[in-house]
């Protein structure tokens, strides 16, 4: 008996697989198509409403959420005590108004229009709040809108959101009918709230002092194991490995929620289905576009991060399931708000769409037309990378300019962009850590990349990006600190050039030059103590394992080259020493 049902596990797999082969393809070929509507209609075809192919749903799903705790390991991963703080306005100030606006309204309506009990009602509110991590993102990449103003709203909100998830896992036993703190009353809900708060701040205290879990989920101990690493040099590693295995465990949850999704709901109830969806869609739209006004992003682009925040997400189901096994949900209505969630992820490509024809219409200038085009960088061989087209990249441009050394630069300031191609300057909009933007620019072909990032993170980004997918390309990185540069230098920095050094010298320079030193005296006394300062960093990197000096390039640096590795202050490489 054991052995049937290992071989009817067996065989519900391969056609799980046979399934998703056969329609994720298919639906990429739709115009504004995704994979995920593939997984999605693959499991309503095999599933028990469907084809009744797989009838052990159950079986099933128990490996599927795994791709959930890979996805909330992921999320971990991205999400650095660096990278929020950097993002703090967006993430906790716009995500935690989106969240908690949207879970009170949406809760509000649930209670007192649609009947529905008080924690029925948390769940509903707080489910429907949440968006799709998985195909916003991959909509964004798909587009080229990663960078772009509302590319970068809407990941913050996302980011918050993830955040959400974790608090909410916690919450749903704890509001539960069957459980002794559950209950609809406010104190009931308070208590359950401060519970979750407390348990949740336990643990990840007791994982960063001890490393354990403090009894919790599975899905919250990745997700917390994630963050842990995310403060790590492993981390970017990490994500590149595990990024196959989450893809296909991920496209199997999204086949088990198809499996979820009754067909005969939508014509049976098709008034309601579509009311709800079109109330969930321009509803979050609208209070998205109000909370973006008062953060400071434009009309335009809160419409168009509300279009792709406004369907649900992935963690929608599990929360909707979760209820329904605690007691709090019925199943029947869970199947509807599978069945709406469902259809507006499905829509959520054209969605994006919608929102980028209203950008055309009314915004003059599209981000779209800053992108890096191909065409535009295939004639170009052993040309210099610039990333980051700020004061420093801009220095470094005009001298690879004077001397008709070839470059590309690329920057995440659209108005910054626009300036330098309105003086027909090779710089483009797109994030310099992307593979994908690094080929366009024909990472592949160039001999030298200037990182010049104003984020301590952007640059440890880019450089591992560099490092890994185009290893012949020679970086050169400034460095704000002394730890900074030696993670730099780990990653795969050609050379680390001290950001405060150069510019610290100039002044001296300058000074000693007031107190009437003869020049000669002066330049042999800036030389003096350079050559000192970067052998005493050099003695520390050995100490530390680093296999580098600190400041000095693995190779000899070509002559017309040298320029690639300026600074703040002009500085330039000659023989693998700086120099003024």
């Amino acid at each position: 008996m054991i052995v049937n049902e290992e071989e009817a596990s067996l065989l519900d797999f391969l056609w799980l697989l046979l399934a998703s082969v056969i329609f994720v393809p298919l639906f990429q070929k739709i115009p504004g198509g995704s994979p995920v509507l593939g997984y999605l209609a693959a499991g309503i075809l095999i599933g028990p409403y469907g084809l009744s192919i797989i009838r052990n749903v159950h079986a099933t799903k128990a490996i599927a959420e795994f791709g959930v705790v890979f996805l909330l390991f992921n999320i971990g991963l991205e999400l650095s005590v660096e990278r929020l703080s950097s993002m703090k306005k967006y993430v906790f100030g716009l995500g935690s108004a989106q969240v908690l606006v949207t879970a009170a309204v949406v809760g509000l309506i649930a209670h007192y229009v649609a009947g529905q009990a008080g924690p029925a009602a948390i769940v509903i509110g707080n489910g429907l709040a949440l968006s799709s991590t998985a195909v916003v993102l991959q909509v964004l990449q798909e587009r080229g809108e990663s960078t772009s103003r509302h590319g970068r709203a809407t990941f913050s909100v996302l980011l918050f959101q993830d955040l959400a998830v974790v608090v909410l896992l916690i919450l749903i036993p704890l509001i539960s009918p069957n459980s002794s703190k559950g209950g609809i009353g406010f104190q009931a809900i308070a208590e359950a709230l401060g519970l979750a708060a407390v348990k949740a701040a336990v643990a990840i205290t007791a994982i960063i002092a001890g490393g354990r879990l403090a009894g919790l989920s599975m899905a919250l101990g990745a997700f917390l194991a994630g963050l842990l690493l995310a403060e790590t040099e492993f981390s970017l590693q990490v994500e590149s490995d595990i990024a196959p295995y989450r893809g296909l465990l991920l496209g199997l949850f999204f086949m088990t929620v198809g499996m979820s999704i009754d067909p005969k709901l939508l014509l049976s109830n098709f008034p309601v289905v579509m009311g709800t969806l079109g109330l969930l869609i321009v509803g979050k739209t609208i209070l998205l576009v109000i909370m973006g006004k008062l953060f400071g992003i434009s009309i335009i682009s809160a419409i168009r991060a509300g279009l792709l925040l406004a369907p649900g997400g992935e963690f929608a189901f599990v929360a909707f399931g979760e209820a329904v096994n605690q007691g709090i949900m019925s199943p029947q209505l869970s199947s509807l708000l599978f069945l709406v969630v469902g259809i507006s992820m499905a829509i959520t490509p054209w969605l994006a769409a919608g929102g980028q024809l209203i950008a055309s219409r009314f915004e003059l200038h599209d981000v779209r037309s800053l992108l890096p085009v191909e065409s535009e960088t295939d004639d170009l061989q052993d040309h210099i990378i610039i990333c980051g087209f700020g004061r420093v990249g801009q220095i470094i441009a005009q001298l690879l300019s004077e001397r008709l050394i070839p470059f590309v630069a690329l920057d995440v300031s659209s108005e910054r962009v626009t300036i330098a191609r309105s003086l027909d300057l090779p710089v483009y909009f797109g994030d310099a850590g992307s593979r994908e933007v690094l080929h366009k620019i024909g990472a592949e072909r160039a001999c030298a990349a200037v990182v010049a990032l104003d984020a301590p993170g952007a640059n440890y980004r880019c450089v591992w990006a560099l490092s890994k997918y185009y290893p012949n390309v020679k970086t050169f990185v400034r460095a704000h600190d002394v730890v900074h540069g030696l993670n730099l230098e780990k990653a795969g920095a050609t050379a680390v050039v001290p950001e405060t050094l150069e510019p610290s010298l100039q002044l001296a320079a300058a000074v000693l030059a007031q107190a009437k030193l003869p020049t000669s005296e002066i330049a042999n006394t800036i030389n003096e103590f350079r050559t000192r300062h970067l052998s005493e960093l050099t003695e520390l990197c050995e100490a530390s394992g680093s296999s580098l000096g600190y400041g000095f390039s693995r190779t000899t640096s070509k002559p017309k080259a040298q320029p690639s590795d300026a600074s703040d202050d002009n500085q330039t490489i000659e023989g693998g020493s700086l120099a003024i």
